[in-house]
């Protein structure tokens, strides 16, 4: 709210600068409020899913398609660990590769087996944890990001059992080869 500035003195200078200081401030926020909101929507439109915990293990923030694999609104996510939605055994081994990040100080990678509770959807999944850090060297939490590697894997799978059909024809095909030129000089 602006100040009236009824006089020109050092009053009125004072007022003066307070309104000057609070439209640079309501700007200012709004700017941060854009910024703010721009990362939202780009955090949740990325199609992998992408997730913010404490050190503890409890979630400060996730992306839609997060919310997707636990069947929850973010808003029910906040503050819950992954014992609250799976079971103690997978649970163990979210946890355990977010401690293994948070000791590399680094990005560590691993693969794992999720299913969706909205959809019963079932893939294999590439995560990369890093642990995240305050500027004074504490770790302030863990982000991770999950990419469906499933097509993939079963592509490579694919791959790997026509090369090998491949190595075998070209096996039998050396056998006959052999075979034959045995026979013809046989026959010479």
């Amino acid at each position: 709210r602006r100040v009236s500035v009824t006089s020109r003195d050092e009053i009125g200078d004072l007022a003066e600068a307070f309104n000057d200081m609070t439209g640079r401030l309501r700007a200012s926020l709004r700017e941060l409020d854009d910024e703010r909101s721009h990362l939202r929507t780009l955090l949740r439109t990325i199609p992998d899913l992408i997730w913010l915990k404490d050190p503890d293990g409890a979630y400060l923030a996730c992306n839609q398609r997060f919310e997707q694999l636990y069947g929850a609104a973010e808003t029910d996510i906040f503050g819950k660990t992954d014992y609250d939605f799976v079971d103690r055994d997978l649970a163990d081994f979210f946890r355990h590769h977010d401690r293994v990040a948070i000791e590399a100080g680094s990005p560590t990678m691993n693969e794992e087996w999720l299913t969706f509770a909205t959809n019963g959807y079932r893939g294999l999944f590439q995560t990369t944890k890093t642990p995240l850090m305050a500027n004074d060297g504490r770790i302030i939490g863990v982000l991770g990001i999950a990419h469906d590697i499933t097509e993939l894997k079963r592509a490579e799978a694919e791959l790997t059992e026509h090369r090998a059909q491949l190595e075998r024809i070209v096996e039998e095909r050396t056998r006959q080869l052999v075979t034959a030129k045995v026979a013809a000089e046989a026959a010479n």
